[in-house]
């Protein structure tokens, strides 16, 4: 069999990126950077915190690495634009609400890491025997702060939040395990925090979208301007200048366009993965309590729209300048048109005039042709003495003969010019 040499490697993309298994309770910290695009950089650091608890290193090029160490598991992922770093304590009941795991790192080794940090989250999974008991004791976990939550997975578990950083710059995450398996947890704690680095990745466009409101609205408001000048052209150096506008706006457009594209295509895209891991959590709701979904409903996609508002109104723009210039470009080759029109009718009348120069001269020519034939004539006859042959005088053989020759000249110009036609 002849095996596609891709074959394995897409299977295995498949199974990429697999979610942990995790045993509860536990504790979990996660670090979403916004990284240079160095991904060595990130696995030497793998490296030398892999050596100094002597464990085996990332592999060379790897977008994942996976590994326990004696108190905590560690994962890292290597996004497009991303990077997350994933601390997981288990089995230590005792710890304080959302402790900070990333100090079981070392403090050195944490703030020496690459790029900026764009999420940060805690998560808390207790089981249910040392979890609050009330919605009085649960916000008193996040200082009084407006809380969402809910039931997921058909009511294995609770999920309290107020998706509001504390003063370490983490949003913290409060779970009652109410009947969860491990591979539930892990599944759990991955969909958590996906959703926290989406939703942030998503509003990372809105302070570029707000940016380009005004000079959005400028732009259209000059087309609306351009527009307007349509009716009010005069000549064709009017037209082309305002072409030459049409073009300047088009080209701004562009910059725009080619400057923003990539920021609100990737938005989109974790938008639509937000949505779908928040699909995954089956929420179900808490009375009096917004649920996770409810609070993107009132929140994140509001934010979002505003980002695809603005993408929208370049898309609109850019069509509404398309028209505008196959409006004048229309103009244009009407006013050329007309142009053209005239010049062949002064063409016409050109050719006109020149016909009758030309018939003029024709006529000048025949009469020309006449006279010099008649002086030839006349010099052929002097010497001869008519009177000896005709009954008539010399002078009276001439004015005779000059109709002939003149008839002669006629006839011989209308020959020349029937050849000519034909």
């Amino acid at each position: 069999m002849n095996l596609h040499p891709l074959k394995d490697s897409l299977i295995n993309e498949l199974h990429n990126r697999p979610f942990p298994v995790v045993e509860l309770p536990a504790q979990v910290s996660s670090l979403v950077f916004l990284h240079s695009g160095d991904r060595q950089a990130e696995l030497d650091k793998l490296s030398e915190l892999a050596q100094s608890h002597g464990m085996p290193a990332p592999t060379a090029n790897a977008d994942c690495y996976y590994q326990s160490f004696d108190k905590f598991d560690l994962r890292w992922e290597y996004h497009n634009e991303f990077s997350t770093y994933t601390v997981i304590r288990r089995g230590q009941p005792e710890q304080p609400f959302c402790a900070p795991v990333f100090s079981l790192l070392g403090e050195h080794w944490v703030d020496n890491l690459e790029g900026q940090v764009i999420a940060a989250n805690h998560i808390d999974l207790r089981p249910a025997s040392t979890a609050p008991t009330s919605q009085e004791q649960v916000s008193q976990l996040f200082n009084d702060q407006r809380l969402v939550g809910s039931k997921i997975y058909d009511g294995l578990a609770t999920v309290w939040t107020s998706v509001q950083a504390e003063e370490d710059g983490f949003i913290r995450t409060l779970v009652v395990d109410e009947g969860l398996a491990p591979s539930q947890a892990g599944r759990l704690i991955r969909n958590l925090l996906e959703i926290a680095a989406y939703r942030s990745m998503t509003l990372l466009a809105l302070p570029t979208a707000r940016l380009l409101m005004p000079e959005v609205r400028h732009l259209e408001q000059r087309l609306v301007e351009t527009n307007g000048k349509l009716n009010q052209l005069n000549s064709l150096d009017d037209e082309q200048a305002l072409m030459e506008e049409l073009i300047a706006e088009a080209t701004q457009l562009e910059k725009l366009v080619a400057d923003h594209n990539f920021r609100f295509s990737a938005t989109e895209a974790y938008f639509n993965l937000t949505e779908s891991r928040l699909d995954m959590l089956r929420e179900q709701k808490i009375p009096a309590i917004r649920t996770l979904k409810q609070f993107h409903v009132r929140r994140f996609i509001p934010a979002f729209n505003t980002c695809m508002s603005v993408v929208r109104r370049k898309e609109n723009l850019s069509k509404r300048i398309s028209r505008t210039s196959e409006l004048l470009h229309l103009r244009l080759q009407l006013s050329l048109e007309t142009q053209n029109q005239q010049l062949l009718a002064s063409m016409d009348k050109r050719s006109e005039i020149q016909l009758r120069l030309q018939q003029t001269v024709e006529g000048l020519s025949v009469i020309a042709m006449t006279y010099y034939s008649m002086s030839l004539i006349e010099l052929l006859l002097k010497p001869v003495v008519v009177e000896n042959y005709l009954p008539i005088s010399q002078g009276i053989a001439l004015a005779a003969l000059t109709p002939v020759v003149f008839l002669g000249a006629v006839m011989l110009t209308l020959r020349i010019r029937k050849n000519l036609h034909s």
